[in-house]
C-alpha cells in the first residue's frame, strides 16, 4: 500500500504522473490520506494549477487579466498564465504560473452528478450564481447537474429536506435554472456538492443531520461558504432577533433590503409560506456556526468526505458602493475578506478540510454574473468577471484526478 512517505518522495523527485496515479490508488483505497498536510498543500498547488490553465485558455479572463492603468487598456505583454494567475489569484507568490504539471484527463462523471447549493435569497437576485457556466459545462461535457432548489429564506436545518429532495428524488432545478420536471430517473450513483455560501452551511448541516444522505456524497466543495457563520450576519440578527416580523408584512421587504440592497422586491419568492427569516440569518451568525462545528465537526471529519476549501479577497475599492461598509466592518478581523466572510470563516477547520485557493474577488463577483446596468444602482464592480467555469472545471478535474469521482 502507498503510504504518505512513498508520495512525499515521488513529490521531492518531482515525479507527478506517478505521484498523481498513486495518489489516487491511495485516496481510493483510504480517503483518510488526505487528512496528511504534505497532500493537502498538493491539492491547493493542483486545484490553482488546473485553474490558471483553464482561465489562460479563457478569452474573457485573459482580457480582464490583460488591463492594465486606469483606462484599462490591454497592453500587457506578460505570459498569458501570469496574467491570469495574477489578476485573479490573491498570493504573495508569483511562481506558481510556472508550474509544469501534467495536463488533467476531463471527468465523465457517469455515475456522479454535480449538486450545486445555492446561498441565501438566491432566486431573488438579479442573477444565479453560476448562471452562465454551469449549463455550459454539462453541455460540452455530458455531465449530470442539479441545482438543489434551497429555499432562499430559511435556516440551514430546515433546508436539509431540500437536499433529500435533490439526493434522493432528483427534485431541484436544471444546470440552467429552469425546474426540473423528469425526475423520473433516480440521480445516478454519488454526488459532489459545491455549496456557495450559505449552501455550504446547508450542505454540512445535511452531513452531521441526515447520514443516509451523507452516504452519497464523495466531496464538498465550499465556494465562498459562511462554514464559521459571518459577522456581518452578527449584526443584523441583533438588530432583527425582537422583531416580530410576518412573512407578509412590510417589515421583511426592509429586512431584504438590508442584508441585499439589490434584492427584486417585486420578484414572487416560492414558498414564502415556509420562510422564516429571522432564523435564516440566525443560522449564519458565528454563535450559530460555532455551536455547530463544536458539535458536529468530529462526526462530520469521520465521515472521510473531503471538504475543500476555496475563498475569496476584496478590497474597499473593487467593492460595489454598497458593501464598502461591510468590507471595512470585516477589515477589523481580516483584511482579506470577501465583503461577507473571512478567511477563518469561509474554510472547514477539521481534519477533512483542505484549503485550495485565496481568490481575488468579492463574494458576488466569484459566483454571479454581471447584474444588469439598470440594477447596478450607479455601483461600479458589479461586472463580476471572474472566471467561474474555469474555477469549477479545476474543481471536477481535481477530484476526478483523485479518484473521488469516475
Amino acid at each position: 500500500m502507498t503510504t504518505a512517505t512513498d508520495l512525499s518522495l515521488l513529490l521531492k523527485q518531482q515525479q507527478y504522473p506517478e505521484f498523481i496515479q498513486q495518489l489516487r490508488d491511495a485516496v481510493v483505497a483510504d480517503r483518510s490520506i488526505l487528512t496528511e498536510s504534505e497532500i493537502k498543500q498538493w491539492c491547493g498547488r493542483r486545484w490553482r494549477n488546473l485553474f490558471i490553465t483553464a482561465a489562460a485558455a479563457d478569452e474573457a479572463a485573459v482580457k480582464t487579466a490583460s488591463k492594465t492603468g486606469l483606462l484599462g487598456k490591454n497592453n500587457d505583454n506578460r505570459p498569458v498564465r501570469e496574467r491570469v494567475a495574477q489578476r485573479f489569484i490573491r498570493s504573495d507568490s508569483n511562481v506558481e504560473w510556472q508550474d509544469d504539471l501534467p495536463p488533467a484527463a476531463m471527468p465523465k462523471l457517469q455515475n456522479h452528478t454535480l449538486l450545486f447549493a445555492p446561498g441565501l435569497i438566491n432566486g431573488i437576485l438579479p442573477s444565479r450564481a453560476f448562471a452562465q457556466a454551469l449549463p455550459e459545462l454539462e453541455a460540452e461535457n455530458g455531465w449530470t447537474v442539479l441545482r438543489a432548489d434551497l429555499h432562499p429564506l430559511r435556516g440551514c436545518e430546515a433546508n436539509i429536506v431540500d437536499m433529500e429532495n435533490a439526493l434522493l428524488r432528483g427534485q431541484g432545478l436544471k444546470a440552467d435554472a429552469s425546474q426540473r420536471t423528469d425526475t423520473t430517473a433516480a440521480i445516478p450513483g454519488k454526488v459532489v456538492i459545491v455549496g456557495y455560501s450559505k449552501g455550504a452551511s446547508d450542505a454540512l448541516e445535511m452531513l452531521a443531520r441526515a447520514p443516509e444522505l451523507a452516504k452519497k456524497v464523495t466531496a464538498v466543495f465550499s465556494w465562498a461558504g459562511a462554514v464559521g457563520g459571518s459577522f456581518l450576519a452578527d449584526d443584523i440578527y441583533n438588530s432583527i432577533k425582537d422583531m416580530s416580523v410576518d412573512n407578509a408584512s412590510p417589515a421583511v421587504a426592509s429586512l431584504l433590503k438590508v442584508i441585499n440592497p439589490l434584492v427584486q422586491l417585486g420578484k414572487p419568492v416560492k414558498r414564502m409560506g415556509e420562510a422564516n427569516i429571522k432564523e435564516a440569518v440566525r443560522s449564519l451568525t458565528t454563535t450559530e456556526r460555532n455551536a455547530f462545528y463544536a458539535e458536529h465537526g468530529a462526526v462530520i471529519d469521520a465521515l472521510n468526505i473531503p471538504i475543500f476549501s476555496l475563498t475569496g479577497s476584496t478590497t474597499v475599492m473593487e467593492a460595489p458602493t454598497f458593501q464598502m461598509q461591510g468590507v471595512m466592518e470585516l477589515n477589523k478581523y481580516d483584511s482579506n475578506n470577501d465583503m461577507q466572510v473571512t478567511q477563518a470563516q469561509a474554510k472547514w477547520p477539521g481534519s477533512m478540510g483542505i484549503d485550495l485557493c485565496c481568490l481575488r474577488g468579492h463574494h458576488w463577483d466569484l459566483s454571479y454574473s454581471a447584474f444588469p446596468r439598470a440594477m447596478r444602482m450607479g455601483s461600479p464592480n458589479l461586472d463580476h468577471p471572474f472566471p467561474k467555469k474555469a474555477a469549477m472545471l479545476a474543481m471536477m478535474q481535481l477530484v476526478g484526478e483523485l479518484g473521488l469521482i469516475d
